[in-house]
């Protein structure tokens, strides 16, 4: 072999080997990086600001920086909440949110370890008939509140609807239940809210103002984010989740997202 091409060879050869170690170092992290499996979860289409139509919202910018705190890529599938609830139940998503407490989600659904956000389930009234009870306990038999449909509510509620003093008149949204209250065809609503999603902001978006108002509560609920225990990912997804929220809560993300909506929505 002629001696120059031997020095080449030889030093090409160096160089090739030099490079496979530093690949070997690189590669496998990367490749688990890439081969990290996206994660698909299903959340409400109409519980504005907490989750918009159009995929945006708080709890939508929560869950997706907890995902990717940990490298994990989320996709959003935006369903009426009846539909995310009932694709989590049934394996179709890994998960669902904002879900509260219920006792039909026993086995099925796995909530997060910590709650999303924290919200008062409310009764609103319509101020041409407003009601004569001061409080839930109080309400009279056959009365017809409006909720929506796959909700869940406080178990005080619940009981009540067990026992037929409150009799349910599902709609898609609450939006529809304001306009429904607003017009006399139920007696009360029952809405969700907290500082960022107002009475008075669910007022104005049913376009009802001066018509409705708030009465008593129904209590306090803490909102979730569900994972589905038939989906392949679902526990995989719900441990992935509880790690980056620990981390989001930690390293102030958490608290920067919350000032940074409660700033834009007070404007």
């Amino acid at each position: 072999m002629n001696p120059s091409f031997s020095s080449v060879f030889a030093l090409y050869r160096y160089w090739c080997l030099r490079a496979l170690c530093v690949l070997s170092i690189i590669l496998p992290s990367s490749i688990c990086s890439s081969a990290q499996p996206a994660v698909v979860i299903a959340v409400e289409d109409d519980a504005a600001p907490w989750s918009r139509a159009d995929g945006s919202g708080y709890a939508n910018d929560l869950v997706t920086a907890a995902f990717k705190a940990v490298g994990v890529d989320v996709e959003l599938k935006v369903v009426p909440y009846a539909r995310c609830k009932r694709m989590a139940v049934n394996g179709e998503v890994a998960g669902c949110f904002s879900m509260s407490p219920a006792a039909d989600l026993a086995g099925v659904i796995e909530l997060s370890d910590k709650q999303l956000f924290v919200v008062q389930a409310g009764y609103f009234y319509n101020v041409q008939k407003p009601p004569s009870s001061k409080r839930q306990a109080d309400l009279p038999a056959k009365t017809i509140v409006g909720t929506v449909l796959g909700y869940e509510y406080p178990n005080s509620f619940e009981q009540l609807k067990q026992k037929g003093i409150i009799v349910v008149d599902e709609s898609p949204s609450e939006e529809i239940n304001l306009r429904k209250l607003a017009a006399g065809l139920i007696d009360l609503a029952l809405l969700t809210y907290n500082e960022m999603k107002s009475p008075a902001m669910l007022i104005q978006k049913a376009g009802v103002s001066g018509q409705v108002k708030t009465t008593f509560s129904a209590g306090p609920m803490n909102s979730y984010i569900g994972f589905s225990t038939r989906h392949s990912q679902g526990q995989w997804a719900r441990q992935q989740f509880n790690k980056g929220f620990s981390l989001i809560s930690r390293n102030g993300k958490l608290r920067r997202l919350r000032s940074n909506w409660l700033r834009t929505l007070s404007k």
